[in-house]
């Protein structure tokens, strides 16, 4: 062989290594390219779930107020309830006496009530055709004991009780509804020309408050503190 020959075989075999070193570089390449889009996917979705995340922790936050605002709404809401059955339950003990007064005494009509000194039951007059009967009715309304007054109702009592339309007990709890507290008495009387139940009531502060409950409609006439 010549040498001429050599060097042109030696230039081939130069040419196919150089050609297959450049096929071998492409490869690689494509590959880390690959990959590299498989890591940017990958951050991409790392920063979706992130932003996810943190919208969620976003509508938490803003949902809290409106809890906050419920339990708020809970807690006053409880006054107002825990009023509405004091009112009940003072309201209820002092019907329970005028009914128990009233079955007591046939033909009877209660028109006074006075809670006795040690607060453990109630003095109650009743009005019987032209005269007024007294009883004491225990607190819990089961034991009623009659008393030996037997008075001639007066006239004025007469002509208020031809009036009355409302009940002493449903003016009772009109005006414990207006004036928080527990009841000392009760009775007929005239305020400013009209015909009212005077519904004396101790308040929580101690106070004595006379509530005229119109004795024709059961409208609050007015509250003197």
């Amino acid at each position: 062989m010549k040498h001429t020959d050599k060097n042109i075989l030696s230039l081939s075999a130069l040419a196919l290594s150089a050609l297959l070193l450049a096929g071998c570089a492409d490869g690689g390449g494509q590959g880390g390219g690959e990959e590299t889009t498989g890591g940017s996917a990958t951050s991409a979705a790392t920063t979706e779930s992130t932003a996810s995340e943190s919208a969620t922790a976003g509508e938490s936050a803003s949902a809290s107020p409106s809890g906050a605002a419920t339990a708020g709404e809970s807690a006053s809401a409880s006054p107002s309830a825990s009023g509405a059955a004091r009112v009940g339950e003072e309201a209820g003990a002092v019907a329970g006496a005028i009914v128990a007064a009233e079955e007591s005494v046939a033909g009877g009509q209660v028109f006074e009530i006075d809670r006795k000194d040690a607060g453990d039951g109630w003095e109650v007059k009743l009005a019987v055709e032209d005269r007024e009967q007294e009883v004491e009715v225990s607190a819990d309304g089961q034991e009623v004991t009659p008393q030996e007054s037997d008075d001639e109702l007066d006239q004025q009592d007469r002509e208020n009780l031809a009036q009355v339309q409302v009940p002493l007990e449903d003016a009772v709890r009109t005006a414990l509804e207006e004036v928080e507290g527990t009841l000392d008495s009760a009775q007929l009387d005239t305020e400013d020309g009209t015909t009212v139940w005077e519904v004396d009531i101790d308040d929580d502060q101690g106070t004595s408050v006379d509530v005229y409950v119109n004795v024709d409609n059961g409208s609050v006439l007015k509250v003197d503190r």
